[in-house]
């Protein structure tokens, strides 16, 4: 009897060591196949004509608020059914390797995708009259603190909320993440934070094994909570990944391209462009400032020369033309 697609997807998201949130993705795009299928899935769904009808049925069909999903939706969907395939191919339990039609997502301008530094002011002074707690610190607290230290480091929310005291040198002011919590779990790094930000934090110091930020309530009701605190300091909400952002976007407009690129320490340094708002650091700016002034004005004509006087003429014009005898 030939395996199911989950049965598969079980044990090479255990070979792979896959993350809970990846496993959770490809609950849902399985979900999606068996749904197109009208019955479970095996590897013998494994051909390229079906699963090509399947990208075909999954660009055309809407999806969440009745909004049919973008390109780039489609594509993850085709990654994600490849790279399993790939491996039922090498073990021999599909009898081809996939070859599937490309799928083109047209590149967007990030215009507007970042916090400004008067968005972000706005928010901290906001948050700072949060009532309640949150993992048993005071959301005054909480909130202000994050928030400024994620356009301080440039880091993402889970690596953040990941953070332990342990982790944070107060007195030299800089943060390390550690690789196992970062998005790769590539490798360590060290951040700065400001003086303003220390003062801040050590006014609720936990214990060296205690988390910096721990979240006491519904799984990504965080996201929910940023949106209130936004509507509420009158800014447009961006969610978390706005904050990653905006410390791309003013390390670009302090350092260049590649401030942003060492910030965001992303594997591929075009990525950066993804991130830096040109609200806030033009890129298109390299042609303006090179170009010189241009002189639009229509040139004005010499001014006629006046006649000359009669004492500047010949003697033999000086009388010219001859009086009129019949005068």
């Amino acid at each position: 009897m030939a395996l199911t697609i989950r049965e598969v997807t079980e044990r090479y998201a255990l070979l792979r060591e896959l993350k809970p949130h990846t496993i959770a993705l490809y609950a849902m795009l399985w979900d999606r196949f068996e749904r197109f299928l009208g019955r479970p899935g095996t590897v013998l769904d494994f051909d390229d004509l079906l699963v090509s009808k399947y990208l075909r049925w999954r660009a055309e069909t809407p999806a969440w608020r009745g909004r049919l999903p973008s390109a780039a939706s489609v594509r993850k969907d085709r990654v994600m059914i490849a790279a399993v395939w790939t491996y039922a191919a090498r073990k021999r339990w599909a009898s081809e390797f996939p070859e599937l039609p490309k799928i083109k997502v047209p590149k967007r301008l990030p215009v507007g995708r970042a916090y400004t530094a008067a968005d972000v002011s706005q928010l901290i002074r906001t948050a700072k009259k949060r009532i309640g707690k949150v993992g048993g610190l005071p959301a005054k607290w909480w909130w202000p603190t994050l928030i400024y230290a994620a356009v301080c480091t440039g880091e993402r929310y889970s690596a953040l909320t990941a953070l332990r005291w342990d982790q944070v040198d107060l007195e030299r002011r800089r943060v390390i993440f550690l690789g196992a919590t970062r998005k790769g779990s590539t490798r360590d790094i060290e951040r700065s934070i400001t003086p303003q930000l220390a003062e801040m934090l050590a006014e609720h110091r936990q214990g060296p094994d205690d988390l910096v930020w721990p979240w006491d309530r519904r799984t990504r009701s965080q996201w929910a909570s940023l949106k209130v605190l936004c509507d509420s300091a009158g800014v447009r909400y961006r969610g978390f990944h706005g904050l990653r952002r905006t410390a791309a976007s003013y390390a670009a407009l302090a350092g260049g391209t590649a401030a942003a690129t060492l910030l965001l320490d992303h594997s591929d340094p075009n990525l950066q462009r993804v991130y830096v708002d040109p609200e806030i650091c033009p890129t298109d700016q390299g042609g303006v400032t090179s170009l010189p002034p241009l002189d639009l004005d229509d040139p004005t004509p010499p001014a006629p020369e006046p006649p000359p006087a009669a004492s500047d003429l010949p003697d033999v014009l000086k009388f010219w033309p001859p009086e009129d005898p019949a005068a």
